[in-house]
């Protein structure tokens, strides 16, 4: 159960209104709808964290779905397990992703450096980039670095709120 009340379309603060246009814009958006003068800021750099650019996004969602596993986020791990499946990973590399089984075995270098990054970014962050430097330039590793803390940020956010998924 969330511990704050995720504000409806009808609840929410003038500012949020634009927000709700579309409908229901899930749990995030209802929590922050409380403190409307952080949503804009807010949503913009999740977006541009996770929106389109030079990485591949099936890159980025290696790194959201195992961030999210190694930091315990119900809510992140179970959303980014849908997007996973929309974006066609199989059940395989999902349970790995997840931390509930081994790489496939058909994963080469980059997916495990991808892994590698992810578990260490929460843990070891003075550490992390270390299994890319081989395999991504400057501008990627700094990507990366960006998908992985806006995640983190996210993780905690979700957990601390109880956001239900």
């Amino acid at each position: 159960m969330s511990q704050v009340e995720l504000l409806t379309a009808e609840q929410a603060p003038l500012l949020a209104q634009p927000f709700y246009a579309r409908g229901d814009p899930g749990p995030i958006v209802r929590a922050l709808a409380h403190v409307p003068e952080l949503m804009e800021p807010a949503l913009s750099f999740i977006a541009a964290a996770f929106g389109p650019s030079q990485l591949d996004s099936r890159l980025k969602e290696i790194v959201v779905l195992r961030v999210s596993a190694a930091n315990r986020c119900h809510y992140c791990i179970e959303t980014h397990t849908g997007v996973a499946q929309r974006m066609c990973f199989s059940a395989e590399e999902i349970a790995a992703l997840r931390r509930e089984a081994p790489p496939p075995s058909a994963w080469g270098d980059v997916e495990h450096a991808l892994l590698a990054f992810s578990d260490a970014l929460s843990d070891h962050p003075d550490k992390a980039t270390a299994s890319l430097r081989p395999l991504f330039g400057e501008a990627e590793i700094v990507e990366l670095v960006t998908v992985g803390s806006a995640t983190i940020m996210l993780n905690r956010f979700a957990t601390s709120l109880g956001l239900p998924a």
